[in-house]
């Protein structure tokens, strides 16, 4: 009785004993296998929460779970961060110098005028001539010259009776030119000017490996568009050749950049809180004399014209801090200030404008 209760108990012994080896060997298998996957099967995907895109690049959303694959193939967005606020004397332009100038340059005559006045009283250019489009030898030719030998003047301009705002006048652009006379024996004395117009303006030479796409000669419309937007800085030649200045054409004489709205508000900012009250002997730039006639031509183109002297340039604080990194010595300039405004007294708005800009301008008889 014993012996069969003993042999009972070994065999149930040995086949849990069965048992737990096999299982054993089952859970070694499993384990192995997750351990170490198969050599040919490609490593897992990377999911998609973590491809972290830069930060001015957009992805696009996509519509369902199952379009991750198509997303990555989609084209991307490029953003690009623009001005968070505006200008300090832009600010000051639209806020306090608008109401008055809009209050100084209305004129109320034009309000008394009828329909039919307003509508004779538009400028006509007579002087204009055209070919007779009925005559075949007119075809595909040229326009005709003007009569006479003097420039065409701009005519007035009719004002918008339903928005008198767009005759406001404003600042289209600022036009630095420099020449330098070195430059007629060493075209590298010009690099130096650059450098010096590069600091005060923020802008980049046309074409240059820091700003390929900035002012190249495109006829896009789109890359006009932004060339116009961010201005440049452009290497002036000389047009027609000097024997008695041994210039040529074709040679480097001077570098000009061209300053858009906000860069010229930037520009105007700088020299007019900085530049002119450093200048000891400078007490404003003149008016033009009282002689000079309503149409003359610079009384109708709307530019201002301000000449700075050499020592001006290292004035500047961006060129100040390390002003004897520059070989030459400082350069005198000039400085155009083209608005919106063309036809009779525009250049008097222009000035007018300028002057709530805080430019200092004095009339010939009180300069000492």
């Amino acid at each position: 009785m014993a012996s069969s209760s003993s042999r009972t108990a070994l065999t149930r012994l040995a086949s849990t004993s069965t048992s737990t080896s096999s299982s054993a060997a089952r859970y070694a298998s499993t384990s192995a296998t997750k351990a170490a996957p198969p050599a040919s099967s490609p490593p897992p995907p990377a999911s998609p929460s973590s491809l972290v895109p830069p930060r001015n690049i957009l992805h696009p959303s996509p519509s369902t779970s199952n379009s991750t694959a198509s997303s990555a193939h989609s084209p991307l967005t490029h953003l690009t961060v623009g001005p968070t606020q505006l200008n300090r004397y832009e600010e000051h332009y639209r806020r306090t110098l608008a109401p008055s100038l809009l209050y100084m340059t209305h004129d109320p005559e034009w309000s008394k005028l009828t329909a039919s006045e307003k509508l004779a009283a538009a400028p006509t250019s007579d002087s204009v001539r055209r070919w007779d489009p009925s005559n075949p030898y007119a075809k595909n030719r040229p326009a005709r010259p003007p009569r006479g030998a003097r420039t065409l003047q701009p005519g007035p301009v009719k004002p918008n009776f339903e928005d008198p705002t767009k005759d406001l006048v404003a600042l289209d652009r600022v036009v630095l030119t420099a020449f330098c006379e070195d430059a007629i024996s060493s075209k590298h004395a010009l690099l130096p000017l650059v450098a010096q117009f590069r600091a005060i303006t923020g802008l980049t030479p046309r074409g240059s490996w820091a700003d390929p796409a900035s002012g190249l000669d495109h006829k896009d419309a789109t890359t006009t568009h932004l060339n116009k937007a961010q201005g440049h800085i452009s290497i002036l030649r000389a047009k027609s050749g000097v024997a008695s200045f041994k210039i040529r054409p074709g040679m480097p004489v001077g570098v000009q950049a061209v300053l858009p709205r906000p860069v010229a508000m930037d520009f105007l900012d700088v020299l007019v809180t900085f530049v002119l009250p450093r200048m000891r002997t400078f007490q404003g730039f003149l008016l033009p004399p009282s002689s000079q006639p309503e149409g003359s031509p610079a009384a109708m183109s709307g530019v201002v014209s301000l000449g700075m002297r050499p020592e001006a340039m290292g004035y500047f604080p961006q060129t100040e801090v390390n002003w004897d990194a520059y070989s030459n010595r400082g350069i005198g300039f000039q400085i155009d200030c083209i608005t919106n405004q063309r036809g009779p007294r525009a250049t008097l708005r222009a000035r007018q404008l300028l002057s709530g800009l805080g430019v200092p301008f004095v009339r010939r008889g009180d300069v000492r």
